[in-house]
Order: C-alpha cells, then structure tokens, then sequence
C-alpha cells in the first residue's frame, strides 16, 4: 500500500515535468533555499544494545540509522517555522547547487545528551556556522506548540536556528540575489563543466562569485532550470517518504527516550541506595516493584513499536517508477541510490535534448 503511494505520487508530480520550468517555482524571491543532507553518526557515540524483553532487543545500529534521519527533519521543521527561508529540504546526497547547504554529524547523543557537529555553506562559499552545538535533554510540552517541532533538545535546535537567522539577517538583496545565481551556476556547472565553467569565478579567499552572466532566453541556461526543476520534483517524493518517517518514528523515538531515561534514573538511584543500605532491596519492596513495573510497561509498548524503530527506514529499500517523456523509468535501492540514479537519467536526458 505504501509503495503504492509512493509511486501515485511521484507519476503525479513527474507528470508535470512537461509544463513550463516557471510554473515550478516555489520559493518567495530572496529567501535562500536550505538544503539538508542525511547526517553522519560517530561510531564511538553507539550505546549498548538494550533488552527489552528475553531474546528481544533494540541494536544501536537501528537507532543510528534512526537518528541520521531523525534529526535533520526536526532540524528542517524548526528552520521552516521562522518564516525567514524559503523551501528546505532534506536530501539523501549533497546537493552540488544548494543555496545553502547544511551538512552535520552526530557526536553523542543519548537520551540525556545531544551534541552535534554542524557546516553550513551558502553558494558564494561563505560560512553561515561552522561549529558544535550540545544540550541536555529538559522534558517539556506545551499545549501551544506544534508536536512535530517539540523535542526534549529545543535549546539545541533553537541555538542552531538563531545561528542561520544571524547570518542571514546581514546579506542584502543583492548577496541574496548572488547567491540563488551561483546556485543555479554551480548546478549546471555539475552538468556540464564545459559551458559553465566561464560564468563563475574565484576570489583568493576562495569564495565563488559571478564573472559573467549567459543571457537570460539563453536556451542552455533555460534546460538547465528545466532539468533543476525535474530534480526538485523528485526531491518533493523523496521529501514526502522523509516526512512520513518522521511521522511515524517520533513517538517512538520519544518514547525510546524516555525509557532511557529511566533505566538511567533507576540505576542511579539503586547505587545511591546501596551506598547508604547495608542490604540489597527486599523483594516486594516499593522499590522493587516500582522497576518491576518500569520494565513490564516498556515491554507491552514495545509490543506495539519496537518492529517500527527496529526496522528504522527499511521500507526505502522499495523501488519507484516514474513516467517520463513516454518512458518509465524504475529506480531501485535505497532512497540515496535511487537519488544518485535519477541525476544520472536527467544528465542524460539533458545532453540527448542538446544534440
């Protein structure tokens, strides 16, 4: 049913791909688009495999994987909810003609720390942050906020929001106008390094910047936008599989938490018992059964989740078909394999128009 979603989808948005490039414009003039990719896990941040029942157990790796997704699409949520950018996206690759483009690594992150190592880099070259960012976690919820930007790390979030706000705020219309036109530049640059590589040049500091312009009814430059807007197209089903996960994984993720939380909780208060006791806690205690309990309501809600966080993003294994130009074209492997094929076919596509 899923599968069958997904390519409902996509055969209606790439059904569109004839239409003019105009009609796909989405984003208002002068807000930078942000662009961002899966994000890296260190290895040395893996906690243990947890036991949630005999035989039964959550593998870091499950987690990880969760996570490298997880939190950019709660980063993309936080950024969208200013108002101050225009449309961001999370990409399973790095997108060579990104406005600005976030890439990031998971330092740590645990249920009661979260520490992240972020660069985000606009068209020109400049910097917008290039540093960490770390928080604990404080369990809060409000009646006002909407549930899918809450998150037991809002300071985090909010501190790196702040950051992009900041950089943004200083840049004029016509350093914002420069770099949606780098943007468009380095795209086709991507394309085709031989009719692009005149129109961009470098400074010593090593920053990009226009040398010259193609004219604007320049029939090269408009396949360039044309094929640009055929990948955001299909970005925005890659993006509607993200958003589904992110759906679906958060209250599980939260709960994942949670229950971390309280086998910390519950290990801590157990040492700081026995350091003060000369016996270990009777069986039948308030204790006892207080952990007792703890562990029976965390086994029945795994009942219910655990193959969902388990299985992570395992369904983006599923291929897509795309209708394109009297041609179906199906895309296989994973949401990042399936990326990388369908630049390779629009690439394609651009140097048969141009023959």
């Amino acid at each position: 049913m899923k599968l069958a979603c997904v390519v409902a989808a996509a055969n209606l948005l790439l059904g569109l791909l004839c239409q003019p490039a105009a009609l796909a414009q989405q984003t208002a003039p002068l807000l930078p688009d942000i662009s961002i990719g899966i994000f890296e896990h260190e290895s040395g941040s893996l906690e243990p495999a947890v036991e949630i029942a005999p035989g039964d157990s959550i593998s870091p790796e499950a987690v990880r994987m969760t996570e490298t997704r997880y939190i950019p699409m709660l980063l993309r949520y936080r950024i969208e909810a200013t108002g101050h950018f225009g449309a961001v996206r999370v990409l399973p690759l790095l997108d060579n003609g990104a406005e600005v483009m976030i890439e990031g690594r998971i330092l740590e992150s645990s249920a009661t720390q979260l520490r992240l190592a972020l660069r985000a880099v606009d068209s020109t070259g400049r910097i917008w942050l290039e540093q960490e960012y770390a928080g604990s976690a404080i369990s809060s919820e409000s009646l006002n906020a909407e549930e899918l930007i809450q998150d037991d790390f809002n300071s985090v979030y909010s501190e790196i929001v702040r950051d992009l706000e900041a950089a943004l705020a200083p840049l004029d219309p016509a350093q914002r106008d420069e770099i949606r036109t780098l943007s468009l530049l380095r795209y086709g640059l991507g394309l085709v390094p031989q009719s692009f590589a005149d129109y961009i040049g470098e400074t010593p500091e090593g920053r990009m910047t226009v040398r010259r312009l193609p004219a604007r009814d320049d029939p090269l430059l408009t396949r360039i936008e044309a094929i640009r807007e055929r990948e955001y197209l299909f970005i925005d089903v890659v993006d509607a599989e993200y958003s589904r996960f992110y759906a679906d994984i958060k209250p599980v993720y939260d709960m994942w938490r949670e229950y971390r939380r309280e086998q910390a909780d519950t290990a801590i208060s157990r040492t700081e018992r026995e350091a003060t006791e000369t016996s270990q806690f009777a069986r039948g205690s308030y204790y006892a059964l207080q952990e007792n309990y703890n562990n029976y309501r965390w086994a029945k809600l795994q009942e219910l989740y655990l193959d969902e966080l388990s299985e992570g993003f395992a369904n983006e294994t599923e291929p897509t078909e795309i209708e394109l130009s009297d041609s179906l074209y199906r895309l296989t492997g994973t949401l990042e394999q399936q990326y990388r094929e369908w630049r390779t076919i629009l690439t394609e596509l651009y140097l048969l128009e141009t023959r």
